[in-house]
């Protein structure tokens, strides 16, 4: 089942997981709610306080003109009055001690009369009072002063100082708009860059979102990490290692069951072939003994070397899962590379490739399975020929050396004229199932580093100008011999 339908599956007893709230609102929704809060507190709060503030003013420059007419030297006639009015915007009533009107700005009517008469009759007596009148259908904020008569001893009179409470609105309108308009495009920027912050954050998510999904369909990519040192980054280089991690299981496991069904199929039938290939061997050896030309046949010799080469290509199916020699003797290296020869000659004959052996001045010996043994060095002399064969050297050229070395190990060399190694495989080379032959298994050199390790030995390779060379290094017997 695919691992993504698996996530998505509700397990018996798991509570469903409610209306769908993406990240990107979970992030702006408390945002917005708190610059929006707090752009339009601030904003409501700035424009109460310029409010208030327009009102104070204009009360106080009221007190102001009314003390300046209270105690001015000059008489108030009606032109000082117009004058007043031009300079400060207000209206001016000045009522008698009859509470009759000496003079006026405005055309006063007769309930106006008698009201601005109750407020001035009101006030008698005080030197500073402040009233709202409604006059004609407008409102009137009112400050009144007692004044006395610059021409003739009389009883003093009231100065009425009326500004219109529209005036006042427009004035507090004037002085609030910018503060509110201000605030306005403070919230709509303060939105904006929430909404841009949440994206840019939400965004990463939505990329790791999509990659754990891809991962799940088995798509192991590694994702692009941003170049923000940030934890998002940090996410997105843990989600990469889990991908390569999950990448590598899943080879492995695929290679365990390649090697598995390998184990399975390859052990009936390389026994059932190697069976058949002794026999038919068996059959040959009994002809030259019983046929008196069959001693000095050659065809003969060919036919049992292919067969006996049969039998260690057989041998690797059957050795796969050895975990050690099965019988340890004292293997002198010449006779064991002289008797792999022997067997592949006639197939280098055939393939047109030159087989050169370059043997040492003193025997050299090894502790180990004979068998096994002569199974890794046939799968390097092989591999050596087919490598060959795909170059572009003329002739083809195999040569085999064997040494000592001076720190007490000796060394089995296998050298080819071929073009060298594919790129693409050199960090797997040694790993089972990798070949660039089309018909190859990818086999041969997984079995053969396997043999040398289990010998104590290693398996190394290297260019050399125009050659390729790989060498099984091993102690030498009579040495200890290590993992």
């Amino acid at each position: 089942m695919d691992l993504l339908a698996d996530s998505t599956t509700l397990r018996q007893g798991d509570e469903p997981a409610g209306i769908r709230w993406p990240i990107r609102w979970q992030l702006l929704v408390p945002m917005v709610a708190v610059v929006l809060l707090a752009v339009l507190s601030a904003t409501a709060i700035t424009a109460m306080w310029i409010a208030s503030r327009v009102r104070q003013q204009q009360a106080y420059d009221l007190r102001r003109v009314a003390k300046t007419l209270g105690d001015a030297p000059f008489p108030l006639t009606g032109s000082v009055l117009w004058q007043m009015k031009g300079l400060s915007g207000a209206e001016f009533v000045l009522v008698d001690s009859r509470q009759q009107a000496e003079e006026s700005t405005i055309p006063l009517a007769s309930p106006w009369l008698d009201e601005l008469a109750r407020i001035a009759k009101a006030g008698h007596g005080s030197r500073e009072s402040q009233a709202v009148v409604a006059l004609g259908g407008r409102n009137y904020l009112v400050d009144r002063v007692d004044v006395a008569s610059r021409l003739r001893a009389a009883a003093p009179s009231t100065l009425l100082i009326l500004y219109p409470e529209d005036e006042l609105a427009s004035r507090v309108r004037q002085a609030v708009y910018p503060a509110l308009i201000a605030g306005l495009v403070t919230a709509a920027i303060a939105v904006a860059s929430a909404t841009w912050l949440a994206r840019r954050l939400a965004r990463p998510i939505d990329v790791l979102v999509a990659r754990t999904v891809a991962i799940a369909r088995g798509d192991f990519r590694p994702m692009p990490v941003a170049r923000r040192n940030d934890e998002l980054r940090d996410l997105a280089e843990s989600v990469n290692r889990m991908a390569q991690q999950l990448a590598d299981y899943e080879r492995q496991v695929r290679h365990n069951e390649r090697l598995k069904t390998l184990g399975q199929l390859g052990a009936s039938m390389a026994h059932q072939l190697r069976n058949a290939a002794t026999g038919g061997r068996m059959a040959i050896e009994l002809h030259r003994l019983e046929c008196p030309k069959g001693a000095a046949d050659e065809s003969l010799d060919v036919a049992l070397r292919q067969l006996r080469l049969m039998e260690s290509y057989l041998r690797q199916f059957l050795s796969i899962d050895e975990s050690g020699p099965q019988i340890l003797q004292r293997v002198n290296a010449t006779l064991l590379v002289q008797e792999v020869l022997g067997l592949v000659k006639p197939a280098h004959v055939h393939a047109g490739i030159k087989l050169n052996f370059v043997s040492p001045p003193e025997p050299v010996f090894l502790s180990g399975d004979p068998e096994s043994l002569h199974q890794l060095v046939t799968n390097l002399v092989t591999n050596a020929a087919d490598a060959a064969v795909a170059g572009t050297s003329s002739p083809p050229t195999v040569r085999v050396e064997i040494d000592r070395d001076v720190d007490g190990r000796g060394s089995i060399r296998v050298w080819d004229s071929g073009s060298g190694l594919d790129p693409a495989i050199l960090d797997r080379l040694f790993d089972s199932f990798v070949t660039t032959k089309p018909d190859g298994f990818g086999l041969g050199l997984f079995v053969a580093r396997q043999i040398a390790q289990r010998h104590g030995g290693q398996l190394r390779w290297r260019r050399d100008g125009a050659w390729t060379c790989f060498s099984f290094e091993f102690p030498l017997a009579g040495t200890t011999c290590g993992p």
